[in-house]
């Protein structure tokens, strides 16, 4: 037998076999769950932490839910998109799913242009803790409107504006007396602080409101979780999966100490 035919040394067979069962395995199992590692702890976005799903940041789409992508800057609150809306997110409670919010365009002293809408779901006014405002522009002088209106400016792209607003319940006198109104909803203690004239329209506004959020996954993220998994979205965005520590992907929670069943989908919807 020539020396180019004859099998491995004895020698080499340990340096083979460690190869064949450690290296060959972990390759594999990377390949599928990189893209989550990052998916696996809490981010901090601006001045929050412990953030996680369904919220995500930096086009990492995988490690959230859709409609649930915060904008994040050093040292600033996050920002959020909803219905063609932006808004400062004050503080989340991931616990009992809840958001306090802020409108940008409020929030940087510029004039409110539409009303604040949270119409369709996975947001939604908070039942209880807000009032609404009802905010009016270019009221006629003696109308009931302008007798119980307080004033104040804002700033439009030609300038600085004057702006009428009234107390929801306290207005009485028909809209078709001022040009513009606007809906802004208001915490019910900033509301209170309004009433009494301590705090300006402003402050009020700018102390956000209550917006609750569900998603249909959320037994089976709570699951996931439970059992040291992290809830993920498929890469085609079209499932939700539980991603255990061993870079297993599938549809059921980790089994114990945070293993999974082989690679398998979820049939969970996102």
């Amino acid at each position: 037998m020539t020396p180019e035919n004859s099998p491995p040394s004895l020698k080499q067979l340990p340096t083979f076999i460690f190869f064949f069962f450690t290296v060959l395995p972990r390759t594999h199992s990377r390949d599928h769950s990189l893209p989550y590692g990052d998916c696996r702890s809490s981010f901090e976005c601006g001045i929050m932490k412990d953030l996680s799903y369904p919220f995500w940041r930096n086009q990492q789409f995988h490690c959230g839910r859709q409609g649930f992508e915060l904008q994040c800057k050093p040292h600033e609150y996050p920002v959020i998109n909803m219905e063609n809306q932006t808004f400062i997110v004050l503080e989340i409670e991931q616990n009992r799913q809840w958001m306090k919010l802020a409108r940008s365009d409020v929030w940087n002293g510029s004039c409110p242009l539409l009303d604040t809408q949270l119409s369709h779901p996975p947001f939604s006014f908070s039942a209880t803790g807000i009032r609404n405002l009802s905010i009016f522009h270019g009221c006629q002088v003696g109308s009931t409107i302008s007798e119980q209106a307080y004033n104040f400016s804002c700033t439009t792209k030609n300038g600085s504006i004057g702006y009428d607003y009234v107390l929801w319940e306290a207005f009485t006198g028909p809209a078709k007396l001022c040009y513009l109104q606007f809906m802004v909803p208001v915490l019910i203690t900033a509301y209170d602080q309004l009433v009494h004239r301590s705090l300006t329209l402003k402050e009020a506004l700018n102390e956000g409101f209550i917006a609750v959020y569900h998603f249909e996954e959320e037994e089976f993220c709570r699951k996931c979780r439970t059992s040291r998994g992290t809830c993920v979205r498929s890469m085609n965005a079209t499932q939700i999966l539980c991603f255990c520590d061993n870079g297993g992907l599938q549809k059921t929670p980790c089994l114990k100490h945070g293993k999974s069943l082989p690679f398998c989908l979820s049939a969970v919807r996102s």
